[in-house]
């Protein structure tokens, strides 16, 4: 009997694939513990554009699929797709909160591809 496709996915993710500062960590909890709606997780993304060749966000989501994978914090959970979490792997998740707009912050998204994350034109580093 075949193992169903869902399971061939690793569920849960580690530091060396995703790490979350202690700030980032603070941060995610405080937001998903204020959350109105029903939330599941705070799902990261990653999608094409900008001149660094990808842009990552987070959103809210309301359920945790059988093809995400998971970083669980104190006080918060992480949703990650498998797609995504090949430009993610070896990233570090940061918040900053000693700027004007205090923003979450991807360092080392590109270690997985040989990039460096930042873009010396726009200024945006990774940052969202």
């Amino acid at each position: 009997m075949a193992t169903p496709a869902s399971e061939l996915f690793l569920q849960e993710i580690g530091e060396a694939d995703v790490r979350v500062t202690g700030a980032a960590g603070a941060k995610l909890a405080e937001l998903q513990g204020q959350a109105e709606d029903e939330v599941a997780a705070i799902r990261v993304f990653v999608s094409g554009g900008g001149c660094g060749g990808m842009t990552y966000g987070m959103t809210y989501t309301d359920r945790i699929t059988p093809y995400d994978c998971v970083v669980s914090g104190q006080g918060f959970t992480l949703a990650v797709d498998a797609v995504a979490l090949n430009y993610l792997r070896g990233c570090e998740i940061d918040f900053r909160s000693d700027t004007l707009n205090p923003s979450f912050v991807f360092n080392n998204v590109f270690q997985s591809v040989g990039g460096s994350g930042t873009c010396g034109g726009c200024g945006g580093g990774g940052r969202f």
